[in-house]
């Protein structure tokens, strides 16, 4: 029997971390039910990340699952017991599992489009037609069940028991070296990406595009002295610009939604010689931040470009601005005179009052009418720095579709 298990929001901002609790219920499983009970990796979806009530990353985990059917109810609750066991009940932590038997509702479906971009209700996860537990975690839990992955990455995700250590940047690009491009997003200069910067019990977690680098990858760390407690490879919707092709977008921008906006830059300013503010012709103002990079710079150069922005909408006094991720330049409108009628020859001012004289043959005009030429040239492409990528953006020159080639079967996914 086909079981499909989602877990949401165990963890909180000071520890814990819903993909160790995925950890943990796939560990179990395989003792139950061994290493045939999998349909695929385990799966690591990431949501919007703009939405108020997330922890750090907005990330929910699901597993594909194949059973005798007598053993349902027990999945079911092996599922509900692992999550109340590590949960992390503080703050805005609200744990919630989902469990579809069979086929996922097409509700479920929707909801996951949904929630790449949107904000979803609790009530409309537990109209999804799935069996749900729990809280607020629900909707991400019901989401990572009906996630479609007609693209996708993975990621290795190491656990540590004791203490940290620090990875260093010149071994995180010896790594990378090794492995690219099957392995990406690795380091940023001099700051370390692979290794995360909050309470949790991950070690150290690295993206890539099959999972024989991905274990080639843990092992090189491993030999240089950063060997972990456990780890396991996630199939994950990450970088492949799931949000943009597969989310739910609305004409009318709502509070924490994901939105894109297409305008003329009407004008812009630097707030406090740091951040970047602008507006669309539509009146849509806009904000980028001075550390995303050239994308501030490359947009303040922009006034009467064509643009077609994305970010997330978040209120500020009283009104909704977009904090632009990324930013496709599709033109400009440059202003011209029209040329003279009679030789093709540019226009020039014969004084003030006197007209315009073709600079050819002589002809005067009494005036010269303005046109509006649409300029291509500047068309460009506008991605913040590494270190700033969020996770569903697709950063250039990772192609994803090899991952879908790889199954649990072929390779090691868990220790």
């Amino acid at each position: 029997m086909k079981v499909y298990i989602g877990i949401d929001d165990t963890d909180s901002h000071r520890g814990g971390c819903t993909t160790y609790v995925g950890y943990v219920f796939a560990k179990e499983v395989l003792k139950k039910w061994g290493p045939e009970a999998f349909q695929d990796f385990p799966r690591l979806i990431r949501l919007n990340p703009n939405v108020p009530f997330k922890t750090r990353g907005n990330a929910a985990v699901a597993l594909a699952l194949d059973v005798p059917p007598g053993d349902v109810d027990e999945l079911w609750r092996l599922a509900v017991e692992v999550v109340q066991a590590l949960a992390r009940r503080e703050g805005k932590t609200d744990p919630g599992v989902a469990m579809a038997v069979g086929l996922v509702p097409e509700r479920a479906r929707v909801l996951y489009r949904m929630a790449l971009t949107q904000v979803v209700s609790v009530s409309a996860a537990e109209r999804a037609g799935l069996k749900t537990w729990g809280g607020r975690g629900k909707i991400g839990a019901v989401a990572a069940v009906g996630a479609e992955l007609p693209l996708s990455t993975f990621e290795l995700i190491a656990y540590r028991e004791g203490e940290r250590l620090p990875i260093p940047p010149q071994l995180a690009r010896a790594m990378e070296a090794l492995t690219y491009p099957f392995t990406f997003h690795n380091v940023d200069r001099n700051r370390v990406l692979i290794e995360p910067r909050g309470p949790d019990p991950v070690y150290f977690g690295v993206r890539g595009l099959t999972p024989q680098h991905l274990v080639y990858a843990e092992s090189l760390l491993e030999s240089w002295g950063f060997k972990p407690s456990g780890w396991v490879i996630y199939r994950t919707n990450q970088a492949v610009d799931a949000h943009i092709e597969l989310g739910i977008y609305f004409d009318e921008p709502y509070p924490y939604s994901f939105y894109r906006a297409r305008g003329i830059i009407q004008g812009v300013k630097r707030v406090g010689g740091r951040h970047l503010v602008g507006w669309l012709d539509s009146g849509l103002p806009f904000v980028v931040y001075r550390h995303l990079g050239r994308m501030a710079a490359e947009l303040e150069r922009c006034v009467g470009c064509d643009v077609e922005l994305y970010g997330g909408l978040k209120p500020r006094g009283g009104r909704l601005y977009l904090y632009v991720e990324r930013a496709y330049i599709l033109g400009r409108y440059r202003r011209a005179r029209e040329r003279c009628p009679y030789c093709g020859g540019s226009l020039e001012s014969a004084g003030a009052g006197k007209g315009w004289r073709c600079r050819v043959c002589g002809t005067l005009f009494r005036r010269a009418a303005t046109r509006w030429i649409y300029d291509y040239a500047p068309r460009a492409l506008i991605l913040p720095r590494p270190g700033e990528w969020r996770h569903l953006l697709k950063p250039p020159g990772v192609e994803p579709e090899i991952a879908s080639f790889f199954s649990p079967s072929a390779v090691r996914w868990i220790v």
